[in-house]
């Protein structure tokens, strides 16, 4: 690969993590979109000096602020050869890599082989399974749900009361509208792609006319971090239900939610962010009524040792599940404002993954009353910690007809 040309440098976001090797310390780094599958590991040094690569500094600007923060003075030529190393490996936001975004036929299925089987017919019996629990209610589906993103195997059962909930109602819609959430960072609240999607059971098509619609006139660019797209479970996993449930191809339009933790730590409304109010308002006008299905592909409570606290009992459980479902009522009711009071009320320690998309979902459709399909909490063994997941089905959105 030719080397790093930017004046003005500006790394993607990559998942950092200490590692000792040898005695030394180092920082590895895990490209979350995939595409470059080995871990980076660099010095701490190194990773400090990525990260003053915000895309409005200059290299001269960089090392003198290495100089100035850290007492370190590096010759350019150090700071070129990290910079090559990083090119070469797609890890900076810049022509190569967006090139390299332009150039893929489509967003490949990344979860594959690893979440689910990669043969047709072996994941098709899996899913299969998977829903054979439950029997499979009569047409009309909903014409709204929020559906688990959690490893399939986990939240079996909460996939099983949506997807039996809607599986003989699924060929009536058009168009899915697929809020997922993005687990890597995103510089703002909501991330768009032009990309199909691809999965073992073929391609789904993305309504590149919608996308377009819905992007233009925002306040930000909603392409900015589209490479969240390429490694995210949360909307994958859902397309893969869809297509084998359906008889018709899948068309959707794939939205990736950021964050709204700062709406529950500090109280207020997700709308005080311009960003926010413009994409929901957008979404609403562009988005048909009619023979459009909406999912929010959520998980809710991350609780305990693997999410920095302390080992669970089972009282604090039974706790943590009036208060979830507390919050699911305020959510199942169709009230987006008083879902997301339920979380600022103590100021979003519960860790919902899912606040953002939900939210939206809510705001957008202002849905009629819904119906919590199921609860259940996926605890790890010794019940050092727990994730929560639930299925909810929105009937009648106000203004929707299928």
């Amino acid at each position: 690969m030719p080397p790093c040309v930017d004046d003005k440098p500006r790394v993607r976001w990559m998942q950092p993590e200490l590692l000792q090797v040898k005695g030394e310390t180092f920082v590895s780094l895990r490209d979350p979109a995939q595409i470059h599958q080995d871990l980076m590991l660099l010095s701490p040094l190194a990773y400090q000096l990525t990260q003053l690569m915000d895309g409005k500094s200059t290299r001269q600007e960089i090392l003198f602020q290495a100089e100035q923060r850290w007492g370190v003075k590096l010759q350019v030529e150090q700071l070129n050869q990290l910079l090559n190393s990083l090119e070469e490996r797609y890890v900076l936001d810049n022509a190569s890599s967006r090139g390299f975004l332009r150039d893929l036929p489509c967003r490949p299925a990344a979860h594959a082989g690893s979440a689910y089987p990669d043969q047709p017919d072996e994941l098709r019996n899996f899913l299969d399974q998977l829903l054979s629990d439950l029997p499979r209610k009569e047409p009309p589906a909903a014409e709204a749900y929020l559906i688990p993103h959690i490893d399939l195997r986990r939240g079996r059962e909460s996939y099983a009361h949506a997807y039996c909930d809607a599986a003989n109602g699924l060929d009536a819609f058009e168009l899915f509208v697929v809020l997922g959430i993005t687990h890597a960072y995103s510089h703002h609240p909501f991330v768009l792609t032009r990309k199909d999607y691809q999965t073992p059971l073929g391609p789904v098509q993305t309504d590149l006319e919608l996308v377009e619609a819905l992007a233009e006139g925002l306040p930000f660019d909603p392409f900015l971090d589209e490479f969240n797209h390429l490694g995210e479970h949360s909307i994958e996993f859902q397309l893969v239900f869809l297509q084998h449930l359906r008889k018709k191809p899948v068309k959707i339009l794939p939205i990736l939610c950021g964050s709204f933790q700062e709406c529950l730590e500090r109280p207020h409304w997700p709308e005080e962010d311009s960003r926010v109010e413009a994409f929901l308002t957008r979404l609403g006008a562009v988005v048909p009524r009619q023979k459009t299905c909406w999912i929010a592909s959520v998980d809710l409570s991350h609780l305990g040792q693997r999410f920095g606290g302390a080992a669970l009992s089972v009282p604090e459980l039974q706790r943590l599940e009036e208060r979830d479902r507390a919050t699911m009522k305020e959510a199942a009711r169709g009230d987006a404002r008083a879902f997301l009071s339920t979380l600022q009320q103590d100021r979003g320690q519960r860790n919902y993954c899912g606040t953002s998309a939900i939210y939206s979902l809510l705001q957008v459709l202002k849905p009629e009353a819904g119906h919590l399909l199921h609860y259940q909490q996926c605890n790890e063994p010794g019940l050092t910690s727990t994730v929560t997941v639930a299925s909810v089905s929105y009937p009648s959105p106000s203004g929707s007809a299928s």
